[in-house]
């Protein structure tokens, strides 16, 4: 995370350096209206640089929820193995008192492919595989 903060603020530093040497040479030169130009350009990077901030700070806001969250995820996905795991040493302490949990659905238990699907499935597959074939064997 500080690695692109260094990276970023790097990146405007030489921005700034830049465009202030070029507005620090035309003033030298005598351009009366570079003076004003660099007022101009100074206050546009002033609202940029809020912009920025405010932009990191939501976005180190918005990286901590996601973390957060991730945590909260594995968190309850552990909690469900060790019900699980739970429910196995109940099982083996209590053998006559057997507590199961229901079979999970499978998509398979719903449907089943017909056989003309199947069959039309592989020759998609097959003749994929004969067009692709011939394009690298007559292009390549």
């Amino acid at each position: 995370m500080a690695s692109i903060a260094m990276m970023i603020s790097g990146a405007v530093i030489n921005a700034r350096a830049f465009t202030g040497g070029n507005y620090l040479a035309r003033y030298l030169s005598g351009d009366g209206g570079a003076l004003a130009e660099k007022t101009r350009h100074d206050k546009a990077l002033e609202a940029y640089e809020a912009a920025q901030a405010r932009y990191s700070q939501e976005r180190t806001k918005l990286l901590d929820w996601i973390e957060t969250n991730r945590e909260n995820k594995a968190q309850a996905k552990q909690n469900l193995t060790n019900t699980d795991y739970a429910f196995k040493l109940y099982n083996q302490a209590h053998p006559d008192r057997k507590m199961t949990l229901p079979k999970e659905p499978k998509f398979s238990d719903f449907y089943q492919p017909s056989e003309a699907q199947k069959q039309g499935e592989l020759l998609f597959v097959g003749g994929s595989a004969l067009a692709l074939s011939y394009a690298a064997f007559r292009f390549l």
